[in-house]
């Protein structure tokens, strides 16, 4: 089969597109034509440096279509059947770890992830346990199907399981134009919140204002983020902060917060270390939560938001599989809004 895979860690010229066998079903897994994987900063990692398998096909998120179903799966999944992929392989059946066994696969002693610990989605086949399939509408196309699972299951993890997000709130959303990013606007404004959000180029920020943000910031244009916050807040700041950035906002990310408000951070694309006044964390007091592991139950809520035309998969710029090293400059230069995706 066709796929982009690397036998080495570095930069775009790793990335090879040729032939790699095809896979074969295993007990309880089901085989997908892909027809469509997307980007995430973390393929850069692994391109870079992170991976430890070669050759390694890369791609975590995944949408085709079901093409042999193993016949021991207990599955209501049939041949044809369009779907996405969660990429957190866990315990299944009788030979559960202890974190599985309690009911918090969030934290499975075994998980893998497709396109990480496992080849991924950039190639013409793939295979994943039957449970990591998930129906998707008839109206939604592979390449927006393929924008949806990670940026939403993260997105809804943070907000709704982390953050308890309530009605009421006002949220900062940091980084508009990432997949997290606009994936948070969508779940907050869903849940009927007021949503504050930040982006450096103004066509992001009106692309954000489509997607129901209520007011946008362009970070390039203010001396600080949290003053302009408090402003369009009377004074009092946000009850939580979404972050997907790190290192570069993380003080802002405080003093945009008001008492006893709730941040949640996914992501370090900017850096991960920074110092931290404490005093804020003590004068205010704050919440502060990381996103940490997602499970089964949470995907579950989350496709059936998606099932119910709530959620879409907000797809930026689409791509020739054999073209990700494109892709991937794009990703490394942020000059897109949504998810960078590969059709097939």
């Amino acid at each position: 089969m066709k796929a982009v895979f690397i036998n080495e860690t570095g930069g775009t010229g790793v990335l090879t597109f040729g032939d790699r066998p095809e896979p074969e079903i295993g007990p309880g897994e089901v085989l997908l034509r892909v027809h469509a994987s997307a980007l995430n900063h973390l393929d850069l990692n692994l391109r870079a440096g992170n991976c430890r398998r070669f050759p390694h096909i890369l791609g975590c998120d995944i949408a085709g279509e079901v093409v042999q179903v193993s016949p021991d799966t207990g599955s209501a999944l049939r041949v044809g059947d369009r779907v996405l992929l969660d990429n957190r392989v866990k315990c299944e059946g009788h030979n559960l770890c202890a974190h599985c066994a309690a009911g918090n696969d969030q934290w499975c002693a075994r998980q893998q992830r497709i396109g990480v610990d496992l080849d991924g989605g950039h190639a013409e086949y793939v295979t994943a346990p039957a449970i990591n399939a998930y129906p998707i509408p008839d109206d939604m196309s592979f390449a927006e199907g393929a924008a949806l699972p990670i940026a939403a299951h993260t997105a809804w993890h943070c907000l709704i399981t982390q953050a308890k997000l309530q009605p009421w709130d006002d949220v900062l959303v940091q980084a508009a134009g990432s997949g997290v990013g606009s994936m948070g606007i969508q779940i907050a404004k869903m849940m009927g919140c007021r949503v504050i959000t930040t982006a450096g180029s103004d066509w992001k920020l009106d692309e954000a204002r489509k997607l129901g943000a209520d007011e946008v910031i362009n970070y390039r244009e203010v001396d600080s983020i949290s003053d302009r916050v408090r402003e369009l807040t009377g004074g009092q700041g946000v009850d939580v902060v979404f972050d997907c950035v790190g290192a570069d906002v993380w003080h802002e990310n405080m003093l945009s917060l008001k008492h006893e408000g709730r941040l949640v951070i996914t992501g370090v694309t900017s850096g991960s270390a920074t110092p931290m006044d404490l005093s804020i964390l003590h004068g205010k007091p704050l919440h502060l939560m990381g996103s940490g592991g997602r499970s089964r139950r949470t995907m579950a809520d989350v496709m059936k938001m998606v099932n119910q035309g709530a959620l879409r998969g907000i797809v930026g710029r689409r791509f020739p599989l054999e073209a990700l090293a494109e892709a991937h400059q794009v990703m490394h230069d942020r000059e897109f809004f949504g998810k960078l995706v590969m059709e097939h």
